[in-house]
């Protein structure tokens, strides 16, 4: 007997399609259903120990502030994009539970994106201060005006669950053992023999966009460990910022994009941060 008998009861021949489709989509949810950290967003000045997106970091004394060091980035400061102060956040396995994470970008055309190399941390930055102390009070820096964010967000977070999302470079393979399960005596070899009005179902029940820590990434184009292979160990959502508008204040990554920042559980586990994979994409 199958998971998906053992879970719904083994009556296919009284399932409608309908029917079936919904068993597939709960059959997915269930096996990949993982913890997360929902973060939202409220307009508001912040302190420099706190969470944020935008605004001023926290610099401790003696930071060397990071550099751009792309072609054509001549060593100009990087923008300040975020920081996640983890003894603000509900705990979640595997991340710290205190120290604060930040998150540099360029403030170039493509705010710092490597598409061939995007791990190489040399068009942003992710920085950790394990141990956090009093911020310097001699350290200015301004904030740049060609960011995607503008103004400054304070954050807060919500624990909750989430299964894979359509997007993930994992999915396709679920998607295929639940379908075959779900309907077997109609199986296919591979994901694009799935007709497409029970696909279109699928996607949009399993599309989660929004800003959140763990989980699992929706991307709006192709997930960039698709067609980077050694990078398909960076299975762990560090951080994902979603384009948003609030009044005077937004974040617009191209036309209404994602960024992600990807890590390797094992690094993560070391709270290395040097091998981080930053990607944004857009419509």
């Amino acid at each position: 007997m199958g998971l998906f008998d053992k879970l719904f009861g083994n009556k296919p021949s009284r399932d409608t399609g309908k029917v079936a489709t919904e068993r597939l989509i709960e059959t997915i949810i269930q096996k990949t259903s993982t913890p997360f950290v929902k973060v939202k967003l409220t307009p508001g000045e912040t302190g420099p120990l706190e969470s944020k997106i935008g605004g001023m970091p926290y610099m401790p004394e003696g930071f060397e502030y990071p550099l751009d060091l792309t072609e054509g980035g001549n060593g100009r400061p990087l923008a300040f994009l975020a920081q996640l102060n983890f003894g603000e956040i509900p705990p979640l396995e595997g991340f710290p539970r205190e120290g604060i994470l930040q998150f540099y970008i360029s403030d170039s055309e493509n705010y710092g994106l490597n598409f061939e190399e995007p791990n190489q941390q040399k068009g942003f930055r992710v920085i950790f201060h394990k141990q956090v102390g009093n911020p310097a009070t001699n350290n200015e820096v301004s904030p740049s005006a060609l960011l995607p964010v503008k103004g400054e967000f304070r954050l807060s977070f919500e624990p909750g669950m989430m299964p894979i999302t359509c997007s993930d470079f994992r999915f396709d393979k679920y998607l295929l053992e639940a379908y075959n399960e779900a309907f077997p005596s109609a199986q296919v070899p591979s994901v694009d023999r799935i007709p497409e009005e029970r696909l279109d179902n699928i996607y949009d029940r399993l599309e989660a966009p929004g800003h959140r820590i763990g989980g699992y990434p929706d991307f709006v184009q192709i997930d960039p460990r698709e067609y980077h292979r050694p990078y398909q160990e960076h299975t762990t959502l560090l951080f994902q910022i979603t384009s948003m508008e609030e009044e005077n204040c937004s974040i617009r990554w191209g036309d209404d994009g994602t960024c992600t920042f990807l890590i390797r559980p094992e690094d993560l586990a070391k709270e290395d941060f040097s091998n981080v994979i930053y990607n944004w994409d857009c419509y």
